[in-house]
């Protein structure tokens, strides 16, 4: 990264000027949503909105399409059966799509499995994270996602290395540089989350306990995908989405009075101000 980061990846992202329209600042599909887990897929898509995605798309269970529209009526919600229809009309949306978020609240089930081994492969850039690091963890051979970012948590990534949880947390280091044989580009969470790309490793200083609670990881993959859809490379979008994601934290630390009872959902409004 430049010395002036990161106000040097904020200038790559589109300028919101007078001609600018939804369109200029790219479309990010969401797949996941499963039954029990919509709010992940939600989380995910405001995520995205909330930095700066002209559009998002949700390709969910059909049980969870409701749920999703009524809490962000922004967002474009398709409910996707596992079968060849559902596939075609899921194929349909990707073909508009500028960027992917695979995994959060994808489930393990049989419909998890459909989405999983029908879209793991697009040659879209694509982040890919929660259940469908599972699903990657379970080939019988490693598999070298394309075009991908990967954002394991410790226990995610010792389940994709098949060692202990506290060899990933006693050599963060190694460790993210081992799982980049499964994706171009690895975050590592954690407390000082790890970038890992063929070129280098970032530590990210910005964050705090804030983000020890369930959902913020789906928030920062749709970050993430935003990014991406808006132009960034696959290094600088998941860089600059960690950044964004923990100085929000940070804000909201900063603002509030105390951190216990928050929920991952408190962050969006301080996305907007890193944003701004």
């Amino acid at each position: 990264m430049s010395s002036d980061f990161p106000f040097s990846l904020f200038r790559k992202l589109p300028v919101m000027n007078s001609s600018a329209n939804k369109y200029s600042f790219g479309h990010v599909v969401i797949i996941g949503g499963n039954l029990g887990y919509a709010g992940a897929a939600r989380l995910a898509a405001e995520g995205a909105l909330r930095s700066g995605a002209g559009m998002v798309s949700v390709l969910t269970r059909k049980a969870s399409v409701s749920g999703i529209i009524s809490a962000r009526p922004e967002i474009m919600v398709r409910g996707i059966d596992a079968n060849d229809r559902g596939l075609a009309h899921a194929s349909a949306i990707l073909e508009k799509a500028s960027s992917v978020v695979l995994g959060p609240g994808l489930g393990r089930d049989e419909w998890g499995k459909f989405m999983w081994d029908h879209f793991c492969h697009l040659n879209l850039k694509k982040v890919v994270d929660a259940d469908a690091l599972w699903f990657l963890s379970q080939a019988q051979s490693t598999m070298k996602l394309v075009n991908s970012i990967i954002t394991p948590h410790e226990g995610e990534a010792a389940r994709l290395l098949n060692v202990p949880r506290e060899e990933i947390s006693k050599h963060r280091l190694s460790s993210v540089k081992k799982i980049m044989k499964f994706s171009n580009v690895c975050v590592l969470k954690g407390h000082d989350s790890l970038v890992s790309s063929q070129n280098e490793v970032y530590v990210n200083k910005t964050g705090n306990p804030v983000l020890a609670m369930a959902g913020t990881g789906d928030i920062l993959a749709g970050i993430i995908g935003s990014f991406i859809a808006q132009g960034l490379s696959l290094e600088e979008a998941a860089c600059l989405g960690v950044w964004v994601h923990g100085r929000a934290a940070d804000i909201l630390y900063e603002s509030e009075e105390g951190i216990r009872g928050s929920v991952a959902s408190d962050l969006f409004p301080y996305i907007r101000k890193v944003m701004l």
